[in-house]
């Protein structure tokens, strides 16, 4: 089973919108997919259908008090599931604190729902924490969505630096890309142009800004479901034809 963990240590820069729209495209290529979400938001969770009030309280996985399975609940989405998360997550730092093998939980954890799918897709909190240097060391791919912005460009090389303190963080893969993207805006386009060298990439995957990816919250569902004709929505299969090479 492949991880991808998407992953930025600011909030707004369309996290939860890549991961739930790449964990649609997976699915929708015959990916048995399962989206994790890890912040205590739960938008992915929202987004994917998921009300605010279910029974489980996500905290209890990593309490050991109740097997993932009990809290993995299907999507009106085919080959496609989900962990939801809620409000009971803001405590688990502190818990992850008290734990002296904090790293290896998640990998220990993951490792119960490996049989029923190929692909594991996190959607985690906005900063550096615990839980993320635990998935710094677990996932196979960051995917890290970035703003086009040069302030952008100087925390994802803060990233990459700080991924290097650690071996068993440097086997991960980074895949960044841009979101919110104005090609009418000079200096949308010359970040992306600066970018190239920065990130290794002669053509960044670049997701317009797009009203459409606002009504994901209307709909309460991935944008190719309503808009699949949309810039956006081809975006993101671009996107996840660069991750599903590694997948794969």
């Amino acid at each position: 089973m492949k991880k991808i963990a998407f992953f930025n240590v600011k909030g707004g820069v369309g996290k939860t919108t890549s991961a739930v729209n790449i964990a649609w495209q997976a699915a929708q290529d015959g990916v048995n997919t399962l989206l994790w979400d890890l912040d205590p938001q739960s938008c992915a969770s929202w987004y994917l259908g998921v009300d605010d009030e279910h029974p489980q309280k996500s905290l209890n996985l990593f309490k050991g008090k109740m097997p993932i399975g009990k809290l993995r609940l299907h999507t009106p989405q085919p080959r496609l599931s989900v962990i939801p998360a809620d409000l009971s997550l803001r405590k688990l730092e502190l818990l992850l604190a008290d734990q002296e093998k904090s790293g290896a939980l998640l990998q220990k954890l993951t490792e119960d729902v490996s049989e029923r799918n190929k692909l594991l897709i996190f959607d985690c909190a906005p900063a550096y924490s615990k839980l993320s240097e635990s998935l710094f060391s677990s996932c196979d791919i960051l995917a890290v969505p970035l703003l086009p912005s040069p302030l952008s460009l100087r925390s994802y090389q803060q990233l990459r630096e700080f991924l290097q303190k650690k071996k068993t963080w440097r086997r991960v893969q980074l895949q960044p890309f841009f979101t919110m993207v104005d090609r009418r805006r000079k200096i949308h386009n010359d970040v992306l142009e600066d970018a190239k060298n920065i990130i290794g990439d002669e053509e960044p995957v670049a997701i317009p800004y797009a009203s459409d990816l606002e009504k994901m919250g209307i709909h309460r569902a991935p944008i190719q479901t309503f808009a699949a004709s949309s810039q956006a929505a081809k975006a993101y299969q671009a996107l996840w034809q660069r991750l599903r090479t590694d997948v794969e």
